[in-house]
């Protein structure tokens, strides 16, 4: 044991990269994780469109006899990632005007002209 405690403190800075490229290796995973979730429920909803837009095509026949099999049904849509979501609000907020469409000079300004005065004015 005491070799090991010898060899952690001699190798300290190797094992915080190889415990730092672990963390990254995992969050790549989990983001190629959910890009390859959303590829596949966009393609499942072209599909669903495709499939919509032929059913109109296609002459209508006559009712089949009812058959005791299940009916498959299309995946409850799911709702859009916390994630995507708070990123889409920060893009709408960057891109809302920062003034309040009146003459008054806006907030943001009397802060940036309060740091840009000298000290005890």
């Amino acid at each position: 044991m005491i070799e090991f405690s010898d060899w952690v403190q001699k190798n300290w800075f190797e094992l915080g990269i190889l415990f730092l490229l672990s963390a990254s290796l995992a969050t790549v995973v989990w983001f190629a994780r959910n890009i390859l979730k959303t590829f596949r429920a966009s393609q499942e909803q072209v599909g669903a469109l495709l499939r919509l837009s032929f059913s109109d095509v296609v002459p209508v026949q006559a009712p089949a006899p009812e058959v005791s099999a299940p009916v498959l049904s299309e995946p409850s849509p799911r709702g859009p990632n916390w994630l995507v979501a708070a990123c889409r609000a920060l893009v709408r907020w960057f891109q809302a005007p920062m003034g309040s469409g009146r003459s008054s000079v806006a907030p943001w300004r009397k802060v940036f002209r309060w740091l840009q005065a000298p000290a005890g004015s």
